[in-house]
């Protein structure tokens, strides 16, 4: 049985170079490799459906905790704490999110990554507290929530934390290391290809896909110049 996305926004472009999505994602891996690395796997899922997984899960690097630092902020939590918390989960989420990665998890990510319910939780929650019936349970936010929350949001969201993050990535990750929307990417094909009972390729055939095509668009940047 083949999964099929309907029609929407979401595009996928492949190039020899690898796949570029209209989320702004790039991964340096081509249909051939996906089916030379995990076997059958392109016979159950489209190319579209398996990139789309990754995308939103990369998406959920910065969606997810905003929602979490929210529930947070609204908790009887200190701000201080509160910051802590959110920052820790953070940085957690970013830094292993391939860890994450299952099949199982993947409609409820997709769900968190809608901006409708970020925004509804953003603003409803503020609005609540300010509208709320007397007799009912508040939030009980002070000034100071409201300004970490609104200012944390607004950072975050505006993605100003995510080209800080990317500037010291850059600046101090090895040149060697596999970039996480291709480590995303693998594991997806991975997590899938055991739900389907399907065995993956060695490791090394991956890698060797990876440096392929990452050499082609070398190649081309040189031959540009």
């Amino acid at each position: 049985m083949s999964y099929q996305r309907k029609k929407s926004e979401w595009e996928l472009v492949e190039l020899p170079s690898g796949f570029r999505t209209s989320f702004g994602y790039w991964y340096t891996m081509t249909t051939e490799g996906i089916e030379s690395y995990v076997p059958g796997l392109l016979k159950l899922y489209s190319v579209q459906y398996l990139v789309r997984i990754a995308d939103d899960w990369l998406r959920s690097r910065e969606q997810l905790p905003v929602l979490v630092f929210m529930l947070l902020v609204y908790s009887p939590l200190s701000v201080s704490l509160s910051l802590v918390l959110g920052l820790t989960f953070y940085l957690l989420w970013r830094t292993q999110l391939s860890a994450f990665i299952y099949p199982w998890g993947h409609p409820g990510i997709r769900w968190i990554c809608e901006d409708t319910l970020l925004y509804v939780a953003f603003i409803g929650g503020l609005t609540y507290d300010s509208v709320v019936p007397e007799g009912w349970p508040l939030l009980g936010l002070s000034s100071l929530e409201i300004t970490t929350l609104v200012g944390s949001f607004l950072l975050i969201k505006t993605g100003l934390v995510f080209m800080i993050l990317q500037f010291f990535n850059a600046r101090f990750s090895s040149k060697y290391s596999t970039t996480i929307t291709d480590r995303v990417l693998n594991m997806v094909l991975i997590r899938y290809g055991y739900k389907e009972g399907l065995l993956t390729s060695n490791l090394k055939t991956m890698q060797e896909e990876f440096i392929r095509v990452t050499n082609y668009h070398k190649t081309r940047k040189k031959n540009k110049s």
